[in-house]
């Protein structure tokens, strides 16, 4: 699993720049046509773009996570069974991101709020509550009213509660939790300054494993949102 998400990162980093110069190679034939020419508000978003070398975009993410816990065993008994075949969780995630833009590349970094977790094979729930601060690496680009940006990089996450529907669970989740994210999204600016937006992302978490004793070798989560929300161009 780790080769697989390094692998996936020097793709993204190989990729990205290639895949941002192309389509901003495109975007400019395009504008020059006429019916882009014309467009007051093509010209009003391109302008608000280029104010200057530095941009910062806000954006209020409210989404859905689809979450996997995996253990690691070190052995099968009757404090292990519960936890042998974890199911899928849902839960919600609400977050506030701010990226520095400088030339269609910057930082990323935040605050979010997501609801993790697992059903065990009796079918209780265990909700692990997390506070994440993400730092991450930027990049986007433009195709007439819509702007697509995406994130990759390491998070930080604060666990808040471990809530479990039974005692049986036989372990306490570490409080910091080290992971890898990325998300992709488009947003459809309404104005120069406002627009909606819809995206992706996925979360590995548990690099520093998040709990282990005598049964349990390793913890680590594995989690898909897909959300909604609102861009803000400052």
């Amino acid at each position: 699993m780790r080769k697989i998400i390094f692998y996936i990162i020097c793709s993204f980093f190989i990729a990205a720049p290639l895949l941002q110069t192309n389509l901003i190679y495109a975007g400019e034939r395009f504008k020059d046509k006429p019916f882009f020419k014309d467009k007051p508000f093509f010209k009003e978003v391109e302008n608000s773009r280029k104010k200057g070398l530095i941009n910062l975009n806000l954006d209020i993410q409210l989404g859905l996570g689809i979450s996997n816990t995996s253990f690691d065993l070190n052995k099968y008994d009757s404090t292990t069974q519960y936890v042998n075949d974890p199911g899928t969780k849902l839960g919600p995630s609400v977050g506030a991101i701010l990226s520095v833009d400088f030339l269609g590349f910057g930082f990323t970094s935040g605050v979010q709020y997501t609801s993790k977790g697992f059903e065990t094979a009796t079918n209780k729930t265990t909700a692990l509550n997390y506070f994440n601060i993400p730092l991450l690496f930027y990049f986007d680009f433009q195709i007439d009213k819509v702007i697509i940006d995406g994130n990759i990089g390491p998070y930080f996450g604060l666990l808040l509660s471990q809530k479990d529907d039974s005692s049986v669970v036989p372990f306490k989740i570490k409080n910091f939790d080290l992971g890898l994210t990325g998300n992709i999204q488009g947003a459809y600016m309404f104005q120069k300054h406002l627009g909606a937006l819809l995206g992706v992302k996925y979360e590995y978490g548990g690099l520093n494993n998040l709990g282990n004793n005598e049964a349990i070798k390793s913890i680590r989560t594995s989690t898909f949102f897909i959300y909604s929300g609102i861009k803000f161009l400052l």
